[in-house]
């Protein structure tokens, strides 16, 4: 784990896959900015670092259907590691991007790294959904 890092546990992730079933099954916040899925409101905050320092910050505007955030939204269970996976031992540099907020109402945070074969494809699905 990188210094400054997020930590992530197995039982995180479970939970945040949990969230992001029902997230799916319920869409990503409906009509307006102020509309809420049953589960809560959807809120999505990009953060970019290159090494230790802070590239870039932003909020997806989740009142779009169909835009970046519900893109984000629905890759967030990819994003995860998978138990036991096996990666290429490549380093893509030091891009990290910290995904935090609510979907459908509950509190996430995911980091993807290039720190790896496994994260840096997980970056680039990421750079993809956050294409215009």
């Amino acid at each position: 784990m990188q210094e400054g890092g997020v930590r992530h546990g197995r039982a995180a992730y479970r939970a945040l896959g949990l969230a992001l079933a029902v997230a799916a099954l319920v869409g990503c916040g409906g009509g307006g900015a102020g509309s809420t899925a049953p589960g809560g409101p959807t809120a999505l905050t990009v953060r970019e670092y290159d090494g230790r320092r802070l590239t870039a910050t932003t909020a997806l505007d989740c009142a779009v259907r169909g835009g970046a955030c519900d893109r984000v939204a629905a890759l967030l269970p990819r994003l995860a590691p998978e138990p036991g996976e096996v990666c290429t031992e490549i380093y893509g540099g030091p891009g990290r991007r910290v995904i935090t907020g609510t979907v459908a109402g509950r509190a996430i945070e995911v980091e993807v790294t290039r720190t790896n074969g496994c994260e840096i494809a997980r970056y680039d699905l990421l750079t993809r959904a956050l294409r215009p």
